[in-house]
């Protein structure tokens, strides 16, 4: 790619100056994770004014070494005023919906054990649709069957999930 050249491809200039930017704004910034940040900001901003400024006269690698060495400024200015928390007590470890991991295995083998004991389409269809987060359309056309048949399915396992909840609950109090 010849820098400077209208209609130049950003995706070579990314590859030809991503480990100079790299290493330019690893010396700048200091810390590996704000020279990430910076370089990102960088090509995000050249990448949204490519066009003007691969057409202007001018090396490109220059262009975008000014434009690191401001984005490094920046970051530096905007962290200075962040306030940092040190974490004195580390907490557990957590799902990825907020609950601690020991809890969650719990809980994950209890629903294991639930949907063990739904009959097989039932089974089949609460995996799909609630435990892999498929459409109830996708789900229809993976098992070949009706899209109204896969909500027939999922109600009536809800149901019987209830009833076997009601009575596990019971148990656990009598």
């Amino acid at each position: 790619m010849s820098e400077g050249a209208p209609g130049g491809d950003f995706e070579s200039f990314v590859f030809e100056t991503l480990e100079v930017f790299s290493r330019l704004a690893r010396a700048e910034a200091g810390d590996l994770h704000s020279a990430q940040d910076a370089v990102q900001d960088v090509y995000l901003s050249m990448l949204r004014r490519w066009a003007t400024i691969s057409a202007q006269q001018g090396s490109l690698t220059a262009y975008g070494r000014t434009a690191l060495r401001r984005a490094v400024i920046d970051q530096y200015r905007r962290n200075r005023r962040t306030v940092v928390v040190p974490v004195h007590d580390i907490p557990d470890t957590e799902s990825g919906i907020g609950i601690p991991d020991a809890a969650y295995e719990m809980i994950k083998e209890g629903v294991d054990e639930l949907v063990a004991r739904l009959p097989e389409r039932q089974r089949e269809v609460i995996t799909l649709c609630v435990l892999q987060d498929l459409s109830p359309a996708m789900v229809a056309q993976r098992l070949h069957i009706k899209e109204e048949s896969v909500k027939r399915y999922i109600k009536a396992a809800a149901n019987n999930l209830k009833k076997s909840i009601n009575e596990s609950s019971e148990e656990v109090t009598a």
